[in-house]
């Protein structure tokens, strides 16, 4: 199996050690640690932006210029017969995750997004409390709003809010919850991942027999706060490192899974190297996942 690593270190928010994160992924030895477990692995590639675009006015203008940036790397490593393993500073890159997918298919695709994180990152700019883009990309892509930006980004039609699976999501803004309650979206609680992730299988094989082609993002803070150390939006009451990569493993084994993206690494706040490890480990269940589903050697 071929892996092809990109990077997206771009952010719009005020705390921008996020940025980083992809490099520390890199600089604690992901490649090796991969190729080491016999996969081919080529990159990393990362998403630039042009003169013309990284001086373009507004934050969230530039972010749309990253994410088609995203969107044209993931289509050229699907080309090439790479499944692309996404390193991204802020959950938005999602939007040029699902664009690159639909980008690397000569036929209309209905799209899958697996969202595992602590928050369902579904505001508007009507309904946050913070007024972060990062809060808002699962909206984004199912269509409630910033509909210019997400056709910037290369997503020239959102994916269907039944078509998104939330998994460990645990900690809403009010209005926010009201949108996902309403949405359709199949809900996965971390009761579930803790336990038989019955409803975590029930839930990807009605979306692999639905969907096209699946994106899996995951946020490092899905995890528990004991794992994260000093992450800033860490949250109480979710898995181990051990139970999030189990559970990341059976949805990677199910058909369909286009792509895989990791957010929210800040360096800054690792004091003790302990959240690249645990993102480390998940991404490594992920792929140990993907090999099983492929037929790969493990």
């Amino acid at each position: 199996m071929r892996l092809a690593v990109i990077t997206f270190p771009h952010s719009v928010d005020v705390h921008k050690g996020a940025e980083a994160g992809p490099d520390a992924l890199l600089k604690a030895g992901l490649m090796d640690r991969l190729r080491e477990e016999r996969r081919e692995v080529v990159g990393p590639f990362q998403v630039e932006l042009t003169a013309h675009e990284d001086a373009a006015y507004g934050a969230w203008n530039r972010i749309g210029f990253a994410n088609a940036r995203l969107a044209r790397l993931i289509s050229e490593a699907v080309g090439a017969q790479a499944f692309p393993l996404l390193l991204e500073s802020n959950c938005y890159a999602a939007i040029g995750a699902l664009a690159g997918l639909r980008m690397s298919a000569n036929a209309p695709l209905r799209l899958g997004m697996v969202w595992i994180d602590a928050h369902g990152d579904c505001n508007t700019p009507e309904t946050t409390l913070s007024g972060m883009l990062s809060g808002m990309p699962v909206a984004i892509a199912t269509g409630l709003c910033l509909h210019r930006f997400r056709e910037q980004a290369g997503l020239d039609s959102p994916i269907e809010a039944r078509d998104v699976v939330m998994v460990c999501v645990r900690a809403n803004d009010p209005l926010e919850q009201e949108l996902i309650d309403q949405s359709g979206m199949d809900i996965v609680p971390v009761s579930d991942v803790k336990g038989d992730c019955s409803r975590l299988d029930a839930a990807m094989k009605r979306l692999s027999g639905d969907a096209d082609l699946i994106y899996v993002h995951f946020d490092i803070d899905a995890l528990d706060r004991s794992e994260l150390a000093l992450t800033r939006l860490a949250e109480p009451n979710g898995p181990t490192r051990a139970e999030l990569a189990a559970a990341v493993k059976r949805i990677m084994k199910f058909p369909k899974i286009g792509a895989f993206g990791i957010a929210d690494i800040n360096p800054e706040r690792d004091v003790d190297g302990k959240i690249v490890q645990s993102a480390i480990a998940v991404i490594r269940g992920g792929i140990e996942g993907l090999s099983l589903a492929r037929g790969a050697a493990v």
